[in-house]
């Protein structure tokens, strides 16, 4: 196979997209998990620590809002690997710094490494594999649960031979630094051009409510209630996520230790779900739209039975690995949905899926826990399975208001009942060409 094979071969682009996402997906989680030694080498205490997560979080919102700027004007690629140099210095700063401040920076400096490679890669995936957006982008986010399960792993093997983060956080700046030189070698789609002229009959033969500009996408009624379905299902994610091994462990009376296999089978879960229905996608066994209803309808009452159950803790584990594998497919099948929908604005929609994701990240949680004194650990915790049901109003309200607009734009072909032969024909004019 030669150079300029490899260079253009769509799998070698895939693989490495999947392996930034792994790269993004460890340093998300690997500060979190380090909090505790963090905070003593930089001297303060865990309350002031978690100061670092609304940084972070702050980073990833700054990062959209610029990406949405830049991506028109130099593309994918190098958001991507802007993304990647600042995931690098911050894996080397976070676990060397003995400063708060630079902590901090470094905290900020990670979010907003995370939202550049989570934009450019979402939009590499929709403008080099627009017919397998489905599959791909449920592939990609599989592999960023790969990265958060393997973080604490990691972790939990070099600590002991280092006593100190730093190995952990050396590996993930490695596995960049990897991604950063491959992504400079391929050779792909990294910036959308279309003509007008290219442009209308393509949104005619879709049937698409799909909007030339981003203040044309911003007035449909279908762009937010897909913002509106992201941040209903994030809610539900991070809700789940953040208070499941401290309500079991105080629902049961169990240490934290024995409580945490909840979270790792929910992730495992929500890996395997992503993974196995891109398989499904892939080979036609399934549809977005029946898979999301499926999805919703399981993981609401996945949710609610973990919740129910969470004084028991085999049934309750049980619950939480399936509420994982029921919600895992919401996210990238909802957002492929818009990407296909406004296939003229990928960055905005990417920036919409970022902005959503990051509002009911920093929300719901917390709000979940200043509901716990007034409804209780249990009365709390079916928030996150009520609102996984939820999802499927604006998702019915979305669909809904998509069949007119199909069926105004199908085009009726009526059959030639004539034979050829009896057709009129048009005899062409004769021309007579002199050589001199």
């Amino acid at each position: 196979m030669s150079y300029e094979t490899l260079r253009t071969n769509p799998t070698i682009l895939f693989f490495i997209c999947c392996q930034a996402y792994i790269a993004n997906g460890l340093l998300s989680v690997l500060p979190s998990s380090s909090l505790p030694i963090l905070a003593k080498d930089t001297n303060v205490s865990l309350s002031t620590a978690g100061f670092t997560f609304t940084i972070s979080a702050l980073g990833t919102i700054l990062a959209v809002l610029l990406s949405n700027f830049l991506v028109n004007k130099i593309g994918t690629r190098p958001i991507i690997i802007i993304g990647l140099g600042g995931l690098i210095s911050s894996s080397i700063l976070m676990p060397i710094t003995r400063s708060f401040d630079i902590w901090l920076v470094a905290e900020l400096l990670q979010g907003m490494s995370a939202g550049f490679i989570s934009i450019g890669l979402m939009m590499t995936l929709s403008l080099n594999f627009g017919d397998q957006l489905g599959e791909k982008l449920n592939m990609l986010h599989g592999s960023m649960g790969i990265g958060s399960l393997l973080a604490p792993m990691l972790l939990s093997f070099t600590l002991p031979v280092t006593q100190s983060p730093v190995l952990a956080f050396a590996l993930v700046a490695a596995d960049g630094a990897l991604c950063l030189l491959a992504l400079n070698m391929l050779s792909f789609t990294s910036k959308q051009v279309m003509t007008e002229e290219i442009r209308q009959p393509q949104q005619a033969e879709r049937g698409t409510a799909t909007a030339g500009t981003s203040m044309q996408v911003l007035k449909h009624a279908l762009f937010w209630l897909m913002a509106l379905q992201i941040c209903l299902y994030v809610g539900t994610e991070s809700g789940f996520s953040s208070w499941l091994v401290s309500s079991v462990s105080q629902s049961d009376a169990i240490t934290l230790q024995k409580a945490t296999p909840a979270a790792t089978l929910f992730w495992i879960g929500l890996t395997l779900g992503r993974i196995l229905v891109a398989q499904l996608i892939k080979y036609g066994y399934i549809n977005n739209t029946r898979l999301l209803y499926i999805s919703i309808i399981g993981g609401g009452i996945s949710g609610i039975l973990a919740t129910t159950f969470m004084s028991i803790p085999l049934l309750c584990f049980i619950s939480c690995f399936w509420e994982g594998f029921f919600i895992g497919p919401i996210f990238p099948s909802v957002q492929a949905i818009a990407t296909r929908r406004f296939s003229q604005a990928p960055a905005l929609i990417s920036s919409m899926v970022m902005i959503s994701s990051g509002v009911a990240g920093m929300t719901i949680p917390m709000s979940i826990g200043d509901l716990m004194p007034l409804l209780g650990i249990r009365g709390a915790m079916f928030i996150p399975g009520l609102l996984c049901l939820l999802i499927s109003v604006p998702f019915y309200l979305g669909n809904k208001r998509e069949h007119p607009i199909v069926a105004q734009s199908v085009i009726r072909v009526e059959p030639v009942t004539a034979p050829l032969y009896e057709l009129a024909t048009i005899e062409l004019p004769r021309l007579e060409v002199s050589v001199s």
